[in-house]
């Protein structure tokens, strides 16, 4: 009975329900004298509509479940187009109301699926770093045209690590950089593989970074600023110096007019001053550039702080701290600290503002404020771009020098107008301890 299917099984339950009565009712007429034929008669019609409902409830409640079967069958074979009829009322509505409301949300699923795939197609073409994704078995699944064009073939799917040359990449961890021959091209490169899940199965995502070419590029990029600045400022001071040199000797040249000492000395003035601007500008690069990593040993703020403010005599500078230490390379940190002091001084200078060099603990570090009650900085976003000074005769290079040796120390460094209520401005150094 358990090996039946469920067709025969309602039939067999409803021509059971109706064979029992016809059973009893056919012993009943034959143990009855007399019966006329018209009552086997009947009995013969009553069977044969049993036959009949008995096939007729085996299709109408059979025929909805094939309609849901053929509808789940294509479903899993991914045909969301199909739905069942819900007007048949009753429990088998319901059913096919839900298959049809999950049809609709698989073809859904469906459909933002092949568009997340084409999306991902799309930027996987897209990216210049070479990608590849491996099964468990080291099996290529994905790999984009920049991995391919650095393996200088197509690679097809389901080709092994160990074929396509970076078994050692995927079964490795790489900490710093390595260098690669590959047919399509060699460089150094940074090797990311980060784990992932696809259809339910661990997979590898390989990506490289040449950081050769990056390098170059922003080298070449930082040569072609340098030259501009470098051109630009050499120019603006060899410009009037070439300019004064032909004119004092274009007039000494002339026999009809003479040139006192007065007109030459005043001359070559200009062209000495012109030319101690130009050294200066050369002379603050190279301090920017050669400078060394910092020397790290313990200071006493305090004794710092007052060699740096005897070095401004211009105005009075303001100490206030307590009297700690913090690990640093003196020489650096004085130098930096003098050219806060210097600006702070600059910008207060003409109206005897002003200066207080102030520290405290901050933290895990030691934050170092240089306040003035001058104007407050200029409104730039250029504050620590390289040269870029807002003073008559600056070098615009002691600003970001203070910043280079903050940043050398692991610190930071920052110029703002001052929150306290106060006009002017605030450089705040903070370096740990």
């Amino acid at each position: 009975m358990s090996r039946w299917s469920i067709e025969n099984r309602i039939a067999l339950a409803v021509a059971s329900s109706g064979g029992l009565i016809l059973l009893f009712w056919a012993i009943q007429l034959a143990i009855t004298p007399g019966v006329e034929p018209a009552a086997w008669l009947v009995w013969g019609m009553a069977a044969l509509s049993l036959l009949l409902l008995t096939v007729r409830v085996r299709r109408r409640v059979l025929g909805p479940v094939a309609s849901l079967a053929n509808i789940l069958e294509a479903i899993r074979y991914e045909d969301y187009g199909l739905r069942v009829r819900t007007d048949r009322g009753g429990v088998m509505t319901e059913l096919a109301r839900e298959i049809n409301l999950l049809a609709e949300e698989l073809r859904s699923r469906a459909r933002d699926e092949r568009e997340s795939r084409a999306l991902l197609e799309k930027v996987m073409q897209e990216v210049d770093l070479p990608v590849f994704a491996f099964d468990a078995s080291s099996k290529l699944v994905i790999a984009n045209p920049a991995a391919e064009q650095l393996m200088g073939s197509r690679l097809a799917d389901g080709g092994r690590a160990a074929q396509i040359g970076v078994q050692a990449l995927l079964r490795d961890s790489w900490n710093q950089p390595v260098d690669l021959a590959l047919p399509g091209g060699t460089g150094r490169f940074v090797v990311r593989k980060r784990p992932f899940r696809m259809e339910g199965r661990p997979h590898t995502l390989l990506v490289l970074t040449e950081v050769s070419s990056a390098l170059r590029a922003e080298r070449q990029e930082a040569w072609q600023r340098l030259v501009r600045v470098l051109g630009h400022e050499i120019n603006n001071s060899l410009a009037p110096i070439k300019s004064i040199a032909e004119t004092l000797r274009d007039t000494v040249r002339r026999e009809d007019v003479k040139l006192d000492r007065d007109e030459l000395g005043d001359g070559l003035d200009r062209i000495a001053n012109r030319a101690h601007a130009l050294g200066r500008f050369v002379g603050g690069y190279a301090a920017l550039a050669r400078l060394p990593e910092p020397n790290l040993r313990a200071i006493r703020l305090t004794a710092l702080g007052d060699r740096v403010v005897s070095m401004e005599t211009r105005v009075q500078v303001a100490l206030e701290g307590p009297d700690v230490e913090v690990e640093a390379d003196p020489d650096q940190l004085e130098q930096a600290l003098i050219n806060l002091v210097k600006n702070a001084a600059d910008s207060v200078a003409a109206h005897a503002g002003a200066v207080r060099l102030k520290w405290s603990r901050n933290g895990s570090g030691i934050l170092i404020e240089v306040l003035d009650d001058g104007p407050g900085p200029p409104e730039s976003e250029n504050l620590f771009v390289p040269f870029f000074t807002t003073k008559p005769g600056g070098s615009g290079i002691g600003l970001l020098l203070a910043r280079r040796i903050a940043e050398r120390h692991e610190g930071w460094l920052t110029l703002e107008s001052r929150d306290d209520g106060e006009t002017g401005a605030c450089a705040r150094m903070w370096l740990p301890c």
